[in-house]
C-alpha cells in the first residue's frame, strides 16, 4: 500500500454564538473530488516541511500569501482510497482577510457539525471539520 503524504491548511473563525466557520473552495482537478468543497493543500515535495507545504500550496491553489508563523498543527488524518492511503497533515490557520471572494465559509453548529454538507465536502474533511468544532467548544459537551 502506497503512502502519500499532503498538507492541507484549515482556515477558520469562531463566531460568537457557538458556530464555526470553516473556508473551503471548489475542487478543480479530475481526481475523485472533483467539484466538491476542499481545504486547500496538496501533496508534500521531497525534502518540505509539512507545514511549508500547506503554505506553498495556498499561493498555489488560493493565489494569497500566508505567514508559516500563523499555522498550527491540528493532526495527521488517514484517507484510505484504493491502492494508496493518503495522509493529511492538518494545520490551522486564523481567518485571513485576502481569502474574502476566493471562496466560500461554511457554518459549523453544534447539533449538526458538518452533516448539512455531507456530499458536498470530501468525506475525510468531516472527521477534520468535527473534530476542530469539538475541541474549540469542547464546553458544550461536558
Amino acid at each position: 500500500m502506497k503512502l502519500l503524504p499532503v498538507s492541507l491548511a484549515l482556515f477558520y473563525r469562531q463566531l460568537a454564538d457557538n458556530t464555526l466557520e470553516v473556508w473551503t473552495q471548489i475542487r478543480e482537478d479530475d481526481g475523485p473530488y472533483h467539484g466538491l468543497l476542499e481545504l486547500p493543500g496538496g501533496k508534500i515535495e521531497p525534502n518540505e516541511e509539512p507545514l511549508m507545504a500547506a503554505v506553498r500550496e495556498v499561493e498555489e491553489e488560493v493565489g494569497i500569501r500566508i505567514k508559516p508563523e500563523d499555522g498550527r498543527f491540528m493532526g495527521t488524518y488517514s484517507n484510505p482510497l484504493p491502492g494508496r492511503v493518503i495522509l493529511l497533515n492538518v494545520f490551522l490557520f486564523p481567518d485571513q482577510g485576502s481569502l474574502k471572494g476566493k471562496g466560500q465559509w461554511l457554518k459549523i453548529e453544534f447539533n449538526k457539525l458538518s452533516a448539512p454538507y455531507a456530499g458536498q465536502i470530501p468525506q475525510p474533511n468531516h472527521q477534520i471539520i468535527d473534530d476542530l468544532y469539538r475541541s474549540l467548544y469542547s464546553n458544550l459537551y461536558e
